[in-house]
């Protein structure tokens, strides 16, 4: 089986991992950077995964990379984890970051970039998803499987259009759980 590796194990890192072991992914084949010590221990008492503070040469095995990190500390994650994958496909759910600064900070070309939604958390998100040419077919069907343990995805053709579906899709549940809530607040 694929070895997968995330940079980043904070919400939507957790939604896919959760998504990927339900699915029948183990623990062994994940390998998670976590700076966070309150967030690595909660990887190992939810999933079991030892994650990791900083990345190591086991991440040379990947044949995947997901960057799970907050578009204000990707470049810095890069810095510090792209010169141990080398030959993996690399996977951004980073909001706002075009393939072009991904493909410069890391070193590849074989870059999908994807805007998962909130619900994704529980297994019903909207994924927007697109690849740079570099990517395969077969590439194009690997990252399927894994986005779809956490909802329904859509391939776009021009980057661009992730921007809309960023705007839509990414943010819109957010917007309307707000809503509901200042309702329910409202009626108190």
């Amino acid at each position: 089986k694929m070895k997968i590796s995330l940079i980043g194990g904070g919400n939507i890192g957790c939604a896919l991992i959760g998504g990927l072991m339900s699915s029948g992914v183990r623990a062994d084949k994940i390998n998670v950077v976590e700076s966070h010590e309150p967030a690595r221990q909660a990887l190992k008492s939810k999933f079991g995964i030892d994650s990791m503070s900083h990345a190591n040469d086991i991440l040379h095995e990947s044949d995947m990379v997901v960057w799970a990190v907050k578009p204000q500390n990707f470049k810095e994650a890069t810095e510090l984890n792209s010169r141990f994958t080398p030959k993996a496909l690399h996977l951004s759910v980073a909001a706002g970051i075009g393939t072009q600064a991904i493909s410069q900070w890391i070193g590849s070309n074989r870059i999908v970039r994807a805007m998962p939604n909130t619900p994704a958390l529980v297994g019903r998100g909207m994924t927007g998803l697109f690849a740079r040419p570099e990517v395969t077919d077969d590439e194009r069907k690997i990252v399927e499987n894994v986005i779809k343990t956490t909802g329904k995805l859509l391939w776009v053709d021009d980057e661009s259009k992730i921007d809309t579906v960023t705007a839509m899709s990414g943010s819109g549940p957010a917007y309307v759980f707000l809503f509901l809530e200042a309702m329910k607040i409202g009626r108190a």
